[in-house]
């Protein structure tokens, strides 16, 4: 009995502990948030970004397709807004943000800029949706293991819709142009590896023949099962079987004197 009521105090003393250390990391966490990581965003974040992406960030010949004031989250800044610009370039889609000030900095320091990028190419995808816990709507920019989430505010949701739409649409016309170019290919193969015939003239020799379709007299007959070389007018002959047409066989070197 007396063993019962000390498992039983135990049990409850370490469910007070865990209890009570939850409350103190959340107590903490709160605390350090109204405290020191409140500092509001910079007023001229998506100024500066503007300024950094068309003085400092685009390469020569590089230009700006679409482009889209946004804000991400990230855990380090106690899931405040850095707000920046998202512009869909020829070459890429750049993210350039202001991280989010917090109160132990100084007035004076310099803000910190965030700029992510992700090749522009097919295999860039842009999911809209709502983010960041279904508050606010926004998209998913992956490619391959790169992964970033944006949202826009209301004034600035077309913007977003734009960039997303634009980037979105010139994927899928370039695997279309692509898809049309490997059947185009196919095409051309087909063609080329479908046999080939010849109806003959008056005056035709196959001799004559042979040399005009790059092959031989025994491989005409071999063909067109002939027994010797006599060919009528009006007949249809094969002057290349099935499949790829053999190249030419080099000339043999000119001897020098």
């Amino acid at each position: 009995m007396k063993e019962s009521e000390g498992l039983y105090r135990s049990f409850r003393f370490l469910r007070r502990l865990a209890v009570g250390t939850l409350v103190l990391v959340l107590g903490i966490a709160v605390f350090g948030y109204l405290f020191f990581m409140r500092g509001v965003d910079i007023p001229e974040a998506r100024e500066l970004a503007d300024r950094e992406l068309a003085t400092g960030t685009l390469r020569f010949g590089e230009k700006v397709q679409r482009k889209a004031h946004v804000y991400m989250r990230r855990p380090a800044d106690y899931f405040r807004g850095a707000n920046g610009v998202l512009a869909a370039t020829d070459e890429r889609v750049i993210f350039i943000g202001v991280a989010p000030k917090d109160n132990l900095e100084s007035a004076d320091a310099p803000p910190a800029i965030i700029v992510q990028e992700f090749v522009n190419d097919t295999l860039l995808e842009i999911d809209p949706g709502r983010v960041f816990f279904l508050t606010a709507p926004g998209v998913t920019v992956t490619r391959g293991d790169q992964s970033a989430t944006f949202a826009a505010t209301g004034a600035h949701r077309r913007e977003l819709d734009s960039l997303e739409s634009y980037v979105n649409g010139s994927h899928t016309a370039q695997r279309e142009l692509a898809a049309r170019e490997a059947r185009l290919r196919a095409k051309v193969r087909e063609i080329a590896n479908a046999p080939l015939y010849y109806v003959v003239q008056r005056g035709d020799a196959i001799s004559t023949i042979a040399n005009t379709f790059g092959t031989t007299v025994e491989q005409l007959q071999a063909w067109n099962r002939l027994d010797g070389p006599r060919i009528r007018i009006g007949d249809r002959m094969m002057v290349k079987a099935p499949g790829p047409r053999p190249r030419p066989a080099a000339a043999p070197p000119t001897a020098r004197r």
